[in-house]
């Protein structure tokens, strides 16, 4: 007598699922990919102070990445396609109060995400996929200090950003609105603007320490990032400029639920920007378009970035 089918399909997919879990855990950083996201640490004068009370961006983000696990003698291959779409709102507020001789401004960056996983395992000459999403506000990042100094041409900043694990989290999902575990962003930024050449160099160096998962006993390992950006202002109102960045983890991963090992991921990538004011009423407003392209990743997602944003200051 023929049993039926639908159990070993439904015991495939649960186990599809426990792969996919196993296959992005097994990647550095927990899941595959950390609270730095290339391209959010600023694309134009990124060290300029704010020039008015209040700077507010919106940053629509679309993030396309893959993974490969395969072992051939066993005859498993799982596959992980991973699409993530999310709106970035950054709210600066400038209160025109001197600290260290700098230039004090405080804000909050909000994340609302839509995200998409899926997965293929072939496992003995049968090949089940999976799938899961999620979306809402993901993991918001409070930015307490930020410090602006400027002397002729050159530009500096120092910012420090608390990332608070704010977005929904299940153990039971394959992919998550957030993380759960804060991380502590700290960004050092240089900038050099030449009014009369239109040139800009920026370069943002990054140190981010992240505390343990506590439904995970995961600890994602210390990680080092660098942005760097060279531009050229064609007018008073358009730029266009080259940009990239580095990402590499110093220290593994650890904790009771790091069973695979100590890893440490690397990354790198670059791509094309494009920046155009104009103004809107009396409201001058900057638009930004950007692609980065990752040619390097060791230990995590490998993708694209690409962003449309706008930016604004007001009294």
């Amino acid at each position: 007598m023929n049993r039926p089918r639908y159990p070993v399909k439904l015991a495939a997919c649960v186990l599809a699922l426990a792969m996919l879990s196993a296959v992005t855990n097994a990647i550095a950083a927990e899941g595959g990919y950390s609270n730095y996201i290339p391209g959010t640490y600023g694309d134009f004068a990124m060290a300029l102070a704010p020039t008015q009370p209040w700077t507010l961006r919106n940053d629509f983000y679309y993030y396309d990445a893959s993974t490969d696990l395969s072992l051939r003698s066993g005859n498993l291959e799982v596959g992980a396609d991973l699409s993530f779409l999310m709106n970035f709102t950054t709210l600066l507020y400038n209160p025109g109060v001197k600290l260290f001789g700098a230039q004090y401004a405080a804000g909050l960056f909000v994340p609302l995400v839509d995200l998409d996983i899926d997965a293929d395992l072939s496992l003995g000459g049968m090949t089940v996929s999976a799938s899961d999403s999620a979306s809402g506000l993901g993991d918001v990042a409070l930015i307490p200090l930020a410090l602006y100094w400027t002397r002729g041409k050159r530009h500096m900043s120092l910012t420090q950003s608390v990332i608070a694990p704010t977005g929904d989290y299940s153990t039971d999902n394959a992919i998550n609105n957030g993380l759960n575990f804060w991380s502590f962003d700290t960004n050092f930024a240089l900038t050099y603007l030449n009014p009369e050449t239109g040139r800009d160099l920026s370069f943002n160096l990054g140190h981010i320490y992240n505390t343990e998962n506590s439904d995970t006993d995961y600890q994602t390992g210390r990680e080092i990032h660098v942005d760097v950006v060279f531009n050229q202002f064609l007018s008073e109102t358009m730029a266009v400029g080259i940009q990239g960045f580095y990402l590499k983890q110093i220290t593994g991963d650890s904790g009771a639920g790091a069973t695979l090992g100590s890893f440490k991921a690397e990354a790198a990538g670059i791509g094309p920007a494009l920046l155009w004011s104009t103004k809107i009423g009396n409201q001058d407003v900057s638009f930004i378009a950007k692609w980065l392209h990752e040619f390097h990743a060791e230990n995590r997602l490998e993708g694209d970035h690409a962003f449309l944003s706008f930016a604004f200051d007001w009294e």
